[in-house]
């Protein structure tokens, strides 16, 4: 076990990508499980709230602490097998994402949801339910867990299966090893009708006893291992960056891609037609701060969106021929679009992806203000209003913004970065009155970065003080000292 009380050593763990800070009295990092058991079972009994470390990418500071110690998973980091015939991987959670891709890679194997941040670590994803891009056609990272191991706030050791003949129904009962019983009836929560969602907890009849710890923001217990469905990577894939020059011919596209999309998932059709993985947004603000990078981007573009379809080799031509004249129906500035066969084209797109956020942290740094950074999702039905009306109000605030997001799921990042005092009012406002029009059109505040300590204040905007009140009672009863993730999801 290591410990760690120096100031300077702990200030790593005081803070996460939200730039919230934090304050602990010393950091323990076990170096295997027998030693985190012991740690738990340590600080349970001297009644020591503790806060679990992840690889500090989360956006809600879910993992800095505000009193008692830190438990770093970062030692516990092993992708220890990988079965490539049943399509399987077991690891550690401290594991990051990008070491079990590369590990997965050997074997030609991919796991289909695809978290932005390649430094996170499996752990934080399966707490936040992360997601990606891809979610649009594979889902969450929930539908890819088939073990848990989970060590509860008291030091217990609970081994969960997925089992489609043992689901949870009107009651949730668990028995632990210790003949700890752990009981309480499900309640009916009014969970949004959309594609993603990870305010609060997941309480459905019909669940696995696992999916409770699924998205729960280190609040029940402490994810140690995890069993993943994992596929088979696909023959080839294109890629391909489409700049549009109306903003609304290229929400037209958005539907009719979404549209087209799902029928083929649905069917599973060996005909070839549009079917994405992914289709994500960019709006003109974000490619401005690329225009150096990219000088081939046009002064013209109202946005960019970028899809990706999985096929067989011998569909390559066909393929493409489909997508551009797809395509020439929505936008004038078709012959602009990027096209990606290749891995080297592939990375050239992910790279223009992934400079987008690192340019707004440049900006953020050099501000005296915050970054204001929503993840809002809404039913599809009502997404291209919910966007202008956000885009209109934005527009008359004068206010420095940028729009990216994974618009195939209807879920948006909208980013503010304030320059004075008076503007972070200004942005704070917007940022709450978006927020409450998605809630109260039946989206979430919440669609993949949890809700941590920066967001509690909405949970009882969506659900209402009676929902919280009984996620409350069921946090009690799995740490009925409260120690574990103290001051997430909950005022």
């Amino acid at each position: 076990m290591i410990i760690k009380y120096n100031p300077e050593e702990i200030q790593a763990y005081l803070t996460d990508a939200s730039n919230l800070f934090g304050n602990c009295e010393k950091v323990y990092i076990p170096e295997n499980l027998e030693e985190l058991s012991n740690c738990i079972n340590e600080l349970y009994h001297n009644n020591t709230p503790y806060t679990i470390s992840g690889g500090g990418t989360g956006l809600v500071g879910g993992r800095v602490p505000f009193e008692g110690v830190v438990i770093s998973m970062e030692k516990l980091d092993k992708v220890i097998d990988i079965n490539p015939e049943e399509k399987w991987v077991f690891l550690q959670c401290g594991c990051t994402y990008q070491n079990l891709e590369d590990s997965l890679s050997e074997f030609n194997l991919f796991l289909p949801p695809n978290p932005t941040e390649k430094n996170s670590f499996i752990g934080g994803n399966l707490a936040c339910n992360a997601s990606g891009s891809r979610t649009f056609k594979y889902g969450t990272i929930r539908n890819f867990v088939l073990e848990l191991s989970v060590v509860l706030p008291n030091g217990e050791l609970l081994n969960l299966k997925r089992d489609n003949n043992y689901k949870v129904t009107s009651k949730f009962s668990l028995l632990t090893p210790n003949q700890t019983k752990i009981e309480f009836p499900i309640p009916k929560i009014p969970y949004p009708k959309i594609d993603k969602n990870t305010a609060g907890y997941y309480l459905f009849p019909g669940m696995d006893f696992l999916d409770i710890f699924i998205g729960s923001e280190g609040t029940l217990g402490i994810i140690v291992a995890t069993k993943l469905k994992i596929y088979s990577k696909p023959e080839s894939v294109i890629g391909l960056i489409i700049f549009f020059d109306d903003l609304n011919r290229a929400f037209d596209f958005i539907s009719a891609t979404r549209t087209e999309s799902i029928k083929s998932f649905q069917a599973s059709q060996k005909n070839i037609g549009i079917s994405a993985r992914l289709i994500e947004f960019f709006d003109k603000n974000s490619l401005s701060l690329l225009r150096n990078d990219y000088p081939q981007i046009l002064n013209n573009i109202a946005c960019a969106i970028w899809v990706e379809q999985e096929y067989k080799v011998e569909q390559e031509q066909e393929i493409l021929n489909l997508w551009l004249e797809n395509i020439s129906e929505f936008t004038k500035l078709s012959d602009s679009t990027w096209v990606a066969l290749t891995e080297k084209e592939h990375n050239r797109l992910r790279e223009f992806r992934h400079k987008i956020p690192l340019k707004v942290f440049e900006i953020v740094a050099k501000s005296k203000f915050s970054k204001i950074g929503s993840d809002v999702s809404v039913p599809n039905q009502y997404f291209r209003n919910f966007y202008f009306e956000i885009l209109d109000r934005l527009e008359s605030s004068n206010l420095q913004y940028f729009i990216w997001g994974h618009f195939g799921n209807s879920h948006i990042h909208l980013n503010i970065i304030p320059e004075t005092e008076l503007e972070n009012t200004l942005a704070k406002q917007i940022y709450d009155e978006h927020i409450e029009k998605a809630i109260n059109i039946g989206g979430t505040y919440s669609a993949e970065h949890g809700t941590g300590k920066l967001k509690k204040k909405y949970l009882e905007k969506m659900y209402g003080k009676r929902i919280v009140e009984e996620m409350k009672r069921i946090k009690k009863i799995f740490d009925p000292k409260d120690l574990i993730g103290r001051g997430n999801l909950f005022l």
